[in-house]
């Protein structure tokens, strides 16, 4: 008998290794604490992609396009939608399984909140519990299996200038959360840590000092306070939004936040002798279990373009000829940073795409100035590189740990950028590059980019700039979905686009992928991405009319047999009621409609893509009348409009001008009537 037990576990161990693929689950943001959105996965790989079908869809219950990375664990694919909105759906059927949607309270909502109540950008699992954030600064737990909601913690006040829009992160037992000021300057950003079983408050820390008038809270502010400038108090809180990037990292135990800049954004409406304004346009490097500040890396001193730190990775490269643990930064600056994850040390920084505000790094990572570029002092507009959007954005950027190569979604938007008085203290034209006769046009590129010795691989360029977060796996396949409603897979060596499929809506979630009963899906969302703040602000670059459909989810295997689902029926613009207004008026409106922050949510000249937001385009208001109770006396506060109850009768005629004539020029374009301009929403 003792002779046959080796032998039957012999047997037992090779019938299992022959046996079908455990299954996997796509638990974490970008699969890995890392935020690397790379999958040990090669069932799918480059000699059959060409065999990827769609295996099923299913419409979400939502008006908005969901732009969060799909999480699944046992058998269930978790997604959330603006507002606190989750949904379960079954991993094999796609089957609604529940849905959870918070009540918000938007009474004493501030700017921020109820901006941030259009804008999800994903949810987090822990254990059994599926959290998420609303608007209102609250962070929701919720069972798994059920949707019941098991907890529920305050973070920021959402009666001051604070908003929540991005997906929490988990690491070390506990749950992450910044928020946004949305560049106002009236606010001090921070991040907030939680049990994440309880959600029992853990510890906080600034991103910027407080009121120099009174005590620091601590030191590490009393010197920070120093480089804000003489009496910046009084022109900026500050604000240094972690809107969005926290990466944890399992073997430091360190939490790695993206600050956003100070603001308002243009440096002419800050403090004249600032110094590098600690700790905005950084990352800072946190204990992941008190807080404690561990290092920071100043990446765009005296930012005035809008670029925050945003996208961070940590990965083990080979820095000469050593393995080092370190973290990949690539900020909205049009860099790409390597920094010693242990001690912020600057390793290498190189500039991916073209960059004109600035002549390249010196030794230390530190920028070195273009005077061309000061248009705060030079008193005139310019197109600057990157877009005040970034080169890159919040959009998944992925890593394959096998070459080193990290894959980054590159966005090309030559943007006007000019003093303005505002909320934001500067004035964007994102569409300069459509205006006729221009010399730059907007256009996307996924670049394969070698961090070790800075330099890219190779590029693939997109006509839309636009598009949705990266996913590598084993299998040598670079997964990115389009602007235009198609999902692409590109072979990770060369960058030979593989196989192409028309999901009938557009992307900005990265793709996630798992095993399933011995087969490797790939899971997509798709629909209008009004679940981003850009996806309704510049709605002409992230999606086309046609692909401007319901949210959808999307499952594709091997050999997948599912009808696809259909683009959209787009009708021309109907004509406004309003007669055509008076040009110099609807100049004025133009300027308002930005410095208000209208276009915050209904987009770049009203024409937002979707969601619960009206289409300005589409729907304008009726008459005069009309706009002054909604947007002077709050008619639609209580379902996401705010007040601007101090706002002058001629300004108000002046938006209402503006509106009116953009629908004029919107109805002319979709109508085909000659000589109107063409390209835009």
């Amino acid at each position: 008998m003792r002779k046959l037990v080796p032998l039957l576990l012999a047997l037992l161990v090779a019938a299992c290794s022959t046996g079908a693929p455990r299954n996997t689950d796509w638990e974490l943001l970008g699969n890995s604490p890392e935020m690397q959105h790379h999958a040990e996965l090669g069932q799918i790989d480059r000699s059959n992609v060409g065999k990827l079908e769609l295996a099923w869809w299913t419409e979400m219950p939502t008006p908005y396009g969901m732009v969060g990375n799909p999480l699944i664990k046992d058998g269930r694919v978790f997604q959330s939608a603006p507002g606190g909105h989750i949904f379960a759906n079954d991993l094999r059927t796609g089957k609604l399984l529940w849905e959870f949607e918070p009540k918000v309270d938007l009474a004493k909502a501030s700017f921020a909140s109820y901006i941030s109540q259009q804008t999800n950008r994903g949810l987090a699992l822990y254990g059994d519990l599926a959290i998420v954030a609303t608007s209102d600064c609250r962070l929701i737990a919720v069972d798994q299996k059920t949707g019941k909601q098991r907890w529920q913690a305050q973070s920021c006040n959402s009666e001051e200038m604070y908003g929540i829009t991005a997906a929490p992160r988990v690491g070390d037992g506990m749950v992450f959360t910044g928020n946004a000021c949305m560049d106002s300057g009236e606010s001090r950003g921070f991040v907030d840590a939680f049990d994440a079983a309880t959600g029992k408050h853990r510890w906080r820390f600034y991103t910027v000092p407080g009121d120099p008038a009174k005590p620091q809270d601590s030191p590490l502010y009393e010197g920070a306070a120093k480089t804000w400038g003489t009496g910046w108090y009084g022109k900026s809180k500050g604000c240094g939004s972690v809107w969005d990037s926290i990466t944890f990292d399992p073997a430091l135990h360190q939490v790695y936040i993206g600050v956003g800049g100070a603001s308002p954004v243009s440096p002419g409406n800050r403090a004249a002798d600032a110094g590098d304004e600690l700790f905005t346009n950084s990352v800072v490097a946190l204990d992941a279990k008190t807080g404690a500040y561990k290092w920071h890396f100043k990446e765009t001193p005296h930012d005035a373009w809008n670029f925050d730190s945003i996208g961070i990775m940590v990965a083990d490269l080979p820095i000469a000829g050593k393995k080092q643990h370190v973290v990949l930064s690539v900020p909205k600056n049009g860099f790409t940073y390597v920094l010693d994850a242990a001690t912020g040390k600057f390793i290498s920084g190189k500039n991916y795409v073209d960059v004109n505000w600035t002549k390249g790094l010196d030794a230390n990572g530190r920028p070195i100035p273009e005077p061309a570029a000061m248009y705060w002092k030079n008193g005139q507009g310019q197109i600057v590189e990157p877009s005040t959007m970034g080169s890159h954005g919040w959009e998944a950027m992925a890593f394959d740990p096998a070459t080193g190569l990290l894959y980054i979604p590159a966005m090309h938007i030559p943007t006007y950028v000019a003093p303005n008085p505002g909320i934001m203290g500067i004035l964007m034209d994102f569409y300069a590059g459509e205006k006729p006769g221009a010399k730059q046009k907007a256009y996307g590129e996924l670049v394969a980019w070698d961090p070790v010795t800075q330099s890219a691989k190779w590029r693939t360029r997109a006509d839309m700039p636009i598009n949705s977060g990266l996913m590598h796996t084993s299998g040598g396949l670079v997964f990115q979905g389009m602007a235009n409603g198609e999902i692409k897979a590109f072979d990770d060596a060369t960058g030979k686009e593989l196989w192409s499929r028309q999901t009938g809506g557009a992307m900005r979630a990265a793709p996630s992928t798992v095993m399933v009963d011995g087969e490797q899906y790939l899971i997509v969302a798709t629909g209008n991405g009004s679940g981003s703040a850009t996806g309704n602000y510049v709605s002409l670059y992230n999606s086309t009319p046609e692909s401007r459909t319901p949210p959808r989810l999307l499952a594709f295997k091997i050999g997948g047999k599912s009808a696809y689902p259909p683009l959209a029926k787009v009708e021309p613009v109907p004509a406004p009621s309003s007669p055509r207004q008076n040009a110099q008026l609807a100049a004025k409106g133009d300027l308002l409609f930005e410095g208000y922050g209208c276009s915050a949510c209904h987009g770049a000249r009203g024409a937002a893509a979707g969601g619960k937001v009206p289409n300005l385009n589409r729907m304008p208001p009726a008459d005069l009348a009309m706009l002054k109770q909604v947007v002077q006396q709050g008619a639609l506060a209580a379902s996401g409009m705010p007040q601007f109850k101090d706002m002058p009768d001629a300004d108000a005629e002046a938006l209402f001008a503006y509106i009116i004539d953009e629908a004029w020029a919107a109805h002319d374009r979709t109508s085909g009537k000659p000589g109107a301009e063409g390209g835009k929403p």
